[in-house]
């Protein structure tokens, strides 16, 4: 990858760096100012946007998600600096800036009650104030367990209750975004590309929450530094870990054990800090092994236990190196695995009078997916206004299902033997290997300008296939009906300017090229963002973007669950998917800092690759045309309104949503239909109250309109002639579909509430225990229908269809305990 990079990228790498130097240069030059980074006192993890000012002046500014700062264009002279964040309390510090020198701060802030007239601004105002991208938001730790849980806090399933993003059932966490699917979204862990970011089959997602400091989630309009999705942007930031002392927490739930632990790195030559590490596991199978269930006698009289056939695991690593003051070195690891594995063997004999029979049977299955990560970012604070962060990373996915089928009839007669065999191999694999490297410059050329740019470098390599392998006592037969491999690359170049051209006028301006490989042209994404302050707790917003994709998915549209992504690069006959985003709002944050956002959206879609499906007008029963290497060409919309009301501090804090949507997809055998995954009103509310010092309840509500379907209207019973066999005709029974995703499923609701017991202590460990009722109410909400045909119990005759509904979650009750030492 390295290799690859210098030998194809080094002229553009010298004009890049050559001009980083001079604006180095010029800002050691001509710069004083005061820099550093603020963060908490316990643990030294950095501090998103706390307010740093000089008292009696106009200079200030918010930190950055790294928890830094700097204030430029200082004139010389004492000042008192300030930092103020709702929960800790105010840090103040007489400085002193001379003619030549930018002074560097380290500033720890303890957690402390504030009153609330010595708040002067929280982070919800500053990201108000500051932020110019539509759609988006940041959910910290306290916002993501607010949510109600099904077994265990979530990420994803909290990011479900948000306007815009919907559902497509109760069995799955992907995010279906305005009218995208989720391969259209861009999952990131610490910056790095996950591809499959889901266990058990789709039900949690691969993140344990106890690691994560904070989601930053875009849903449309996001900025020129990411590319090649189309959908939407989530990356999950992890902790750092604590700097001052190691310390832990575990956590047990129904049907995983969780523990994280922190601490700092021993100092060497003026070099520090941090690590985290955190691991998950289910155990439903170790529960189910000790129990000792016996299901039969073998042969030789012992018993043979019931096993659980799966479980997962996985584990995050991140460890941060401060090398000086200038220089910090970060990796991060994330590894984890489903694994499901059941085998059966059966052994029956029989004879008669001239013959013994035995038969041999076995049956298995081996299914193991997951991703593996790695990454290494390189920080350099080049000047007080000039960041560059340099990045390597891999990420691995692979996918790979086995089944066997292996049959032995062995015959026995006085004076012979003859063995009757037949083994059946069936395999599905999808491996990804992502390599990446990457290089962000941001400057802060003055108080009205901060430029941002860089350059990407994505290798990715495909490998799809099916295998299939018959053997028998004559003959060996291996078959293979679909192998697609490709490697694709694509290099990026962006630069954004954020220009503020008054207290009221705010733009940002970006751009991004991409040279994609299998195909001869240069890709534009142009991307505009206006911020109009009408006063200073009102603001409107636009913003318009083009976003290409490079990659898609071979999965069934249709499909109701989903348990893995089969991935594939856009193939050289093909055009890169593409969408274009208009986004207008209105936001208002009340001087009680509840926030108010009001959003309208229009998105549009082309070069769509939909894989074709089974026969849009008749299903014969047992028959079936799909395949994942054919694909319909697809294009699309949706638009919507979407309303946040967000508070988030206080006694009682949440949030309330409600999402009116249309997404339109139109291809040759479908025209123009909805998608299965549509929903036109959807109404989220997530609420905590503190019930007592000691006790938080929780609370979440959705309703929304049922999902699309496509209704059978009846079967036909016809005959067919075939003149390959003695019999010229033959009867067929098929079903009669309407047209494509007509029908909707009945009105979606669901309640689930919670409640966790705070403080208490076990052997001198605090504990937290919590419990989660989901479908409170136990309202059926509808997955699919499961047809058969109806029978006359009198005549036997078939009369009709009839279905019968397959429900989601019923009544789930759920508890847990969380230890911290």
């Amino acid at each position: 990858m390295i290799v690859h990079f210098l030998k194809h990228g080094s002229s553009r790498q010298i004009i890049f760096y050559g001009l980083i130097i001079i604006i180095s240069t010029y800002s050691n030059l001509f710069s004083q100012s005061v820099n550093g980074f603020v963060r908490e006192s316990s643990s030294g993890e950095p501090i998103s946007y706390a307010n740093v000012f000089l008292s009696n002046t106009v200079l200030g500014a918010a930190t950055t998600r790294d928890g830094y700062f700097v204030l430029s264009d200082i004139p010389p002279g004492k000042y008192v600096i300030n930092v103020t964040m709702i929960g800790y309390s105010i840090f103040k510090e007489d400085i002193e800036i001379n003619d030549s020198t930018s002074l560097r701060l380290d500033i720890r802030l303890k957690e402390e009650a504030i009153k609330a007239s010595e708040v002067i601004v929280t982070a919800e105002r500053q990201k108000f104030e500051r932020a110019i991208e539509s759609s988006q938001i940041s959910l910290d730790l306290r916002e993501i367990n607010s949510a109600p849980a099904f077994i265990e806090p979530d990420v994803f399933r909290t990011l479900q209750m948000l306007p815009g993003v919907q559902a497509s059932s109760d069995f799955s966490s992907a995010l279906y975004v305005r009218g995208s699917t989720p391969d259209q979204n861009l999952i990131m862990l610490d910056g790095i590309a996950i591809y499959n970011p889901y266990h058990l089959g789709g039900i949690f997602s691969t993140f344990n929450t106890d690691a994560i400091k904070e989601a930053d989630f875009h849903a449309g309009g996001f900025p020129a530094r990411y590319g090649g999705r189309m959908g939407a942007i989530l990356n999950i930031i992890n902790r750092e870990g604590n700097v001052n002392e190691i310390k832990g927490a575990a956590n047990i739930s129904l049907i995983s054990s969780k523990i994280l632990l922190e601490g700092p790195v021993p100092k060497y030559k003026g070099m520090k800090g941090s690590w985290m590490i955190s691991g998950r596991r289910t155990y439903f199978d170790r529960i189910i092994k000790a129990l000792k269930i016996p299901l039969n006698k073998n042969e030789d009289g012992s018993n043979n236990y019931f096993e659980f056939p799966y479980y997962f695991y996985d584990y995050q690593l991140k460890a941060n190196l401060d090398i000086n003051a200038n220089h910090r070195l970060t990796y991060s690891r994330f590894y984890g695995d489903d694994v499901l594995y059941y085998d059966f063997d059966e052994t029956d004999n029989y004879s008669d009078s001239n013959v013994n029979v035995k038969q041999d049977f076995q049956f298995g299955i081996d299914w193991p997916w997951g991703n593996k990560t790695n990454g290494l970012t390189w920080r350099w604070i080049m000047s007080p206004e000039l960041i560059s962060k340099t990045f390597i990373s891999n990420s691995y996915y692979r996918f790979n299902f086995n089944l066997g089928f292996d049959q032995k009839n062995t015959y026995t007669y006085s004076d012979s033997a003859i063995a009757v065999f037949q083994n059946i191999d069936y395999s599905v694999f999808d491996k990804i290997n992502d390599n990446t490297i990457e290089t962000e410059i941001t400057w802060k050329a003055d108080d009205r300008h901060e430029i941002t740019g860089g350059f990407q470098f994505k290798d990715v390599s495909y490998d799809l296939g099916i295998g299939i392998g018959i053997e028998t006592q004559d003959t060996v037969f291996n078959f293979s009906p679909l192998n697609l491999k490709n490697k694709t690359r694509e290099t990026s170049l962006y630069v954004q300017d954020k220009i503020s051209y008054s207290d009221k006028l705010k733009l940002q301006l970006g751009f991004r090229a991409t040279d994609y490989n299998l195909h001869n042209k240069i890709y534009m994404d142009p991307r505009i963002g206006i911020k109009y302050h009408y006063n200073s707790d009102l603001a409107l917003k636009l913003n318009w973007g083009i976003y290409h994709q490079f990659l898609t998915t071979a999965n069934n549209q249709d499909e109701n669950l989903r348990l893995v992504e089969l991935w594939m690069g856009i193939p050289a006959d093909k055009d890169a998917s593409v969408s274009q985003h208009f986004i207008s709002g209105i936001e208002y944050m009340s001087p009680k800092n509840i926030f108010y956002r009001l959003e309208l959206y229009n998105k549009s879609f082309d070069n769509l690759l939909t894989v074709k499906q089974d026969n849009p007008n008749t299903i014969e029963e047992g028959t079936s045309d799909s395949t994942i290497n054919e694909f319909w060409d697809t294009k699309g919309n949706s638009w919507g309104v979407e309303f946040l009301l967000k508070k988030s501090s206080g006694k009682i804090n949440g949030w309330l949503g409600y999402t009116y949507a249309e997404a339109n997809y139109y291809n040759e055998p479908s025209g123009w239909h909805h998608p299965n995954f549509d929903r036109t009103h959807t109404v989220n509310i997530v609420a905590n109250y503190d019930l007592t010092p000691e006790i938080q309840t929780n609370f979440g509500l959705t309703m929304s309109s049922g999902n699309p379907y496509t209704k059978i209207m009846g079967r036909v019973y016809d005959w067919q002639q075939s003149l390959d066999s003695d019999t010229y005709w033959y009867p067929v029974d098929s079903y009669i579909i309407g047209d494509k995703n007509t029908e909707r499923y009945n009105d979606y609701f669901r309640i689930d509430i919670g409640m966790t017991r705070k403080k208490g202590n076990l052997f001198g460990v605090n504990y937290d225990t919590y419990w989660q009722i989901m479908n409170v109410t136990r309202h059926l909400n509808i997955l699919s229908y499961a047809y058969r045909t109806k029978i006359d119990p009198l005549t036997g005759n078939r009369t009709g269809v009839e279905r019968r509904a397959i429900p989601m979650f019923p009544l789930i009750i759920t508890f847990g305990i969380k230890f911290d030492f």
